[in-house]
C-alpha cells in the first residue's frame, strides 16, 4: 500500500502520481485519434477535453441558447452522439472522500490529490465508448458522467458497471474512498437536467449514508416538472411576482408526493434558481453558490413545510438580484446580455434571442450594445472567437480545420477569411509563425 496520503510531506509521490496519470491519459487520447473515433473525436487534445467538459456543465446547470443551437455546437466539439434525436442517456456522480488527516492538511495537497481524481476519472472514462465526464467548480471533489444508452441487456447495467470500475480502481490505484449516485434513465436533451437532477439526488443519499439509486424514470419526471411548470416559475422570480411563484411552488410541491419525489423536484427548482441568479448577478458569484449550495439543506429537511419555506427564502433572494439588474440602471441588463454572449460566443446566437431572453426591445438592442461595449455585437462576437481561435492555434495536436467549428463557425472557408482579417495572417501562416518564435526561443 502506497504511503503518500499517509504523510503530510510527500509531495514527490503525489507529483509522480499526476505524472503518471497524465501521461496514460496522454496516451489514450493519441490512441483514440488513430481509431475510429467513438465519441466524434478530433485527435482530442486538452483542449478539446477542457471545451466538451465546459459544455457540458453548461448545459446542465445554465440557461443556454436554444435546442437547434446546442446540437450545432455539439457537432462542432465532437460530441455528435448527444445531437441524436433518439438520445437516452443517464447521469452519474462520484465524490472522492479523503481520510480526516488528509483535510486537515494543507489546501494545496488536498487540492494535489482531487486533480489526480479528476484525470483518473478521464482516463477511466475514456476507455468507455459513450461516456462523458466532466467536472464542477462548486464541488471539485465530485465528477460527473453523461452516459449515453442503448436498446439491449448490455446496456441495461452499463453505468453501473462503469461506476463499480472507478470506484475499484480508485480504491486500488489512489488508495482512496468514493461515494456514488446514478440517475435514472431520460430521453432527449429536453430532459438533460432531469436527469442530472436525478443523479444528484441519488448521489446525495449516498453520501447521507441512504441508499442510492436511479429511482426516477423518464415519464414520472416529465409528469413533475412540465416544461410549462418550469417556464411559469421561470416567468415569476424574472418577474418578481412572489405570489404567482408561490402559486405554482405550493401546486408543485403537494402533500401528496412522496419524499423522493418531492427531493427531485427541489433540486430541478435548485437549477432554475442557480441559473437565473447566474443570468442576473453581475461582478460576483455569490448567490449562484449559495443557492447551489442549498442543495445539501434540501435533502436534508424533513417535511413538506421546510422544503417550501427553504425555497421560497432561496425564490426571493434571486428576485432581489432579478430586481437590481432588470429595474435599475438600463446599463445593467446591457452588461447581462454581455456577460452571456461572452460565455456562449462560440454558439449561434440571435438578437431576438437575445432580447426575448433578458426582456429588451430587439430593435433598440444594437445601438444599446454599442453605446455600452464600444462595439457592435456582431464585432464582439468576432473578436472573441478570434482570441479563441488564437489560442487553439498554439496546440499543435489541433488541426487547423477543426479549429473553426471549436471557434464557433460553421466552415472553414467563413473561419479562414475573418481570422485573416482580423489578424492580417491565414490561421496556417499564423500557426507558422508562432512556430518559428518557438524554434528561436529554444522551445519545443
Amino acid at each position: 500500500m502506497r504511503d503518500y496520503l499517509l504523510k503530510p510531506g510527500a509531495r514527490e509521490d503525489l507529483n509522480e502520481l499526476l505524472s503518471n496519470l497524465g501521461q496514460e491519459f496522454e496516451q489514450k487520447a493519441k490512441a483514440q485519434s488513430q481509431r475510429a473515433p467513438d465519441h466524434g473525436n478530433m485527435g482530442k487534445s486538452n483542449q478539446i477535453q477542457l471545451l466538451q467538459e465546459s459544455f457540458l456543465l453548461q448545459m446542465v446547470r445554465d440557461e443556454g441558447p436554444s435546442l437547434p443551437v446546442v446540437r450545432e455546437r455539439l457537432q462542432q466539439l465532437g460530441l455528435a452522439p448527444l445531437a441524436a434525436g433518439d438520445l437516452r442517456l443517464q447521469f452519474a456522480a462520484v465524490e472522492v472522500r479523503m481520510p480526516s488527516e488528509i483535510m486537515a492538511g494543507r489546501q494545496e495537497r488536498r487540492n494535489l490529490i482531487k486533480q489526480a481524481f479528476q484525470e483518473h476519472c478521464q482516463v477511466t472514462s475514456s476507455h468507455w465508448k459513450g461516456i462523458y465526464p466532466f467536472g464542477n467548480d462548486a464541488d471539485v471533489a465530485v465528477m460527473y458522467f453523461l452516459v449515453i444508452l442503448k436498446p439491449g441487456v448490455d446496456h441495461a447495467r452499463k453505468t453501473q458497471r462503469f461506476i463499480e470500475q472507478l470506484n475499484h480502481s480508485v480504491t486500488s490505484e489512489l488508495k482512496l474512498e468514493c461515494v456514488s449516485g446514478i440517475g435514472g434513465e431520460v430521453k432527449g436533451l429536453k430532459r438533460l437536467k432531469h436527469g442530472y437532477a436525478s443523479c444528484m439526488l441519488s448521489w446525495s443519499r449516498s453520501s447521507s449514508g441512504g441508499k442510492a439509486d436511479g429511482h426516477c424514470r423518464d415519464q414520472e419526471l416529465s409528469q413533475a416538472f412540465t416544461p410549462e411548470v418550469e417556464q411559469k416559475l421561470k416567468r415569476a422570480v424574472e418577474n418578481l411576482d412572489t405570489h404567482g411563484f408561490r402559486r405554482e411552488l405550493d401546486n408543485m410541491l403537494s402533500s401528496e408526493r412522496d419524499t423522493p419525489e418531492l427531493t427531485f423536484l427541489a433540486l430541478r427548482l435548485i437549477l432554475l434558481l442557480a441559473s437565473t441568479a447566474k443570468k442576473f448577478e453581475l461582478g460576483s458569484s455569490s448567490l449562484q453558490r449559495y443557492v447551489w449550495n442549498s442543495r445539501m439543506a434540501i435533502i436534508q429537511t424533513p417535511s413538506h413545510e421546510g422544503v417550501r419555506s427553504l425555497l421560497d427564502e432561496l425564490a426571493q433572494l434571486v428576485m432581489e438580484e432579478v430586481k437590481k439588474v432588470r429595474f435599475s440602471d438600463g446599463w445593467h441588463l446591457i452588461e447581462a446580455v454581455r456577460k452571456f454572449a461572452g460565455e456562449n460566443f462560440c454558439c449561434r446566437l440571435e438578437l431576438s434571442f437575445l432580447a426575448e431572453m433578458f426582456y429588451l426591445n430587439e430593435a433598440d438592442l444594437p445601438r444599446q450594445f454599442k453605446q455600452h461595449v464600444g462595439i457592435t455585437f456582431s464585432d464582439y462576437i468576432t473578436k472573441l472567437r478570434m482570441a479563441k481561435a488564437e489560442e487553439l492555434l498554439q496546440d499543435n495536436e489541433l488541426k487547423v480545420g477543426d479549429i473553426a467549428g471549436l471557434a464557433g463557425y460553421s466552415g472553414f472557408g467563413d473561419f479562414s477569411a475573418s481570422f485573416k482579417k482580423y489578424s492580417g495572417k491565414s490561421p496556417k501562416e499564423y500557426r507558422e509563425r508562432l512556430l518559428q518564435r518557438r524554434a528561436a526561443r529554444g522551445c519545443p
